[in-house]
């Protein structure tokens, strides 16, 4: 019993940045380090990202660097934009609030309790015995990684609907003491934003008066969840995560994760295509989790892909940066608007993240 993805919107704060900006501020934070200064601003102009956005103005982090008041901002901010995203997307999907039976949220970069979706069931008409799964602690992968989670109830529901919430602020985690290279390319590639996407069990029927999501993209089908797979990398613990830090998290990045991505994932992903019966060139679309600009570049030559294939991708990485878990869902909201697969398409969602991890989601139209 395939789950469908039948709707997908996002939501992104008051405050945007150009790359330049961006590049100016780093100078100015780094203006009594100039070696540090000229490697990051090397960084910054490699990093292929033009905007992103934030929930707070650039001057506001130099100013509030205790914890207390970051995770302040954090809870205020994902409730906000969590709700403004799930609202769009179920009015969108024409599904209403109490006919979803399972929410899952996704974040790394912050701490609640309670998580947000409950928040979101004290504020939105869902039905009091919906079910919550927050995902946590798994940095980028997770988007994805709740998609498939959501079609693994939806199999086991398929009259009911799930909704899932990715929302990063990854901006409360900037160290302004951290001088790393590390931060300085969290600098260079992270934003802020949230996005949510509407799930469909076989069997469910919409009941909203929000407009049908085919209808408004030409007619297209949503689009079917044929197989999943969670890959798990052992003994690669330290590629990437977060240290907690007494100033709050410290990322941590090394820089083989590029190279890492490149050689160990396409080992994983090629056999789970043939599990289904397919080549890698069977497949006509590609939404690739963008984390940066080495990790793409390195997948579309180890893959053969074209720059063509992987546009949205890009797009998504010049115009927001990279927005850890929500990143994906921000690929499928803005290849829902922009293309029209032919019926019977095969599809690619991936996603890699700390663990070191992959996620796969093989997609039919």
């Amino acid at each position: 019993m395939a789950a469908t993805l039948l709707n997908t919107a996002i939501a992104l704060p008051d405050y945007a940045y150009s790359q330049e900006e961006i590049r100016g501020i780093v100078a100015n934070w780094l203006v009594d380090r100039p070696v540090q200064a000229k490697k990051a601003d090397a960084i910054l102009s490699n990093a292929l990202v033009k905007r992103r956005y934030t929930v707070r103005p650039a001057a506001w982090y130099l100013e509030h660097t205790s914890v207390t008041a970051r995770t302040e901002v954090y809870r205020e901010e994902m409730i906000r934009l969590c709700e403004r995203a799930a609202t769009e997307a179920l009015m969108g999907a024409g599904v209403e609030p109490e006919q979803v039976g399972l929410i899952i949220s996704t974040s790394c970069t912050g701490v609640m309790i309670p998580s947000v979706e409950n928040h979101l069931m004290n504020r939105m008409p869902f039905g009091q015995y919906t079910r919550r799964q927050p995902i946590t602690e798994m940095g980028c992968v997770a988007g994805a990684l709740a998609i498939s989670q959501a079609d693994d109830f939806l199999q086991a529901h398929p009259e009911s609907a799930a909704l899932v919430v990715s929302a990063e602020l990854t901006t409360l985690t900037a160290q302004v003491e951290d001088f790393s290279m590390a931060n300085v390319v969290s600098a260079a590639l992270f934003g802020d934003g949230a996005a949510a996407t509407v799930m469909a069990g076989e069997r469910f029927t919409a009941r909203g008066n929000g407009a049908d999501p085919a209808l408004e993209n030409g007619g297209r089908l949503p689009v079917r969840i044929v197989a999943t797979r969670s890959v798990f990398f052992p003994d690669s613990l330290g590629l990437m995560g977060f240290d907690n830090t007494d100033t709050g998290l410290k990322i941590v990045m090394l820089p083989q994760v590029p190279r890492f991505v490149r050689e160990q994932v396409p080992k994983h992903l090629l056999p789970f295509l043939a599990e289904q019966g397919l080549r890698l060139e069977d497949l006509s679309h590609f939404l690739l989790h963008p984390g940066g600009r080495k990790v793409l570049e390195g997948l579309e030559k180890k893959l053969s892909l074209t720059r063509k294939q992987t546009r949205i991708s890009w797009e998504v990485l010049q115009n927001y940066g990279n927005l850890s878990s929500a990143t994906v869902l921000f690929v499928l909201h803005q290849f829902e608007r922009e293309v029209r697969p032919r019926p019977g398409d095969y599809g690619l969602m991936m996603a890699v993240g700390p663990g070191f991890s992959a996620e796969f989601l093989l997609l039919q139209w």
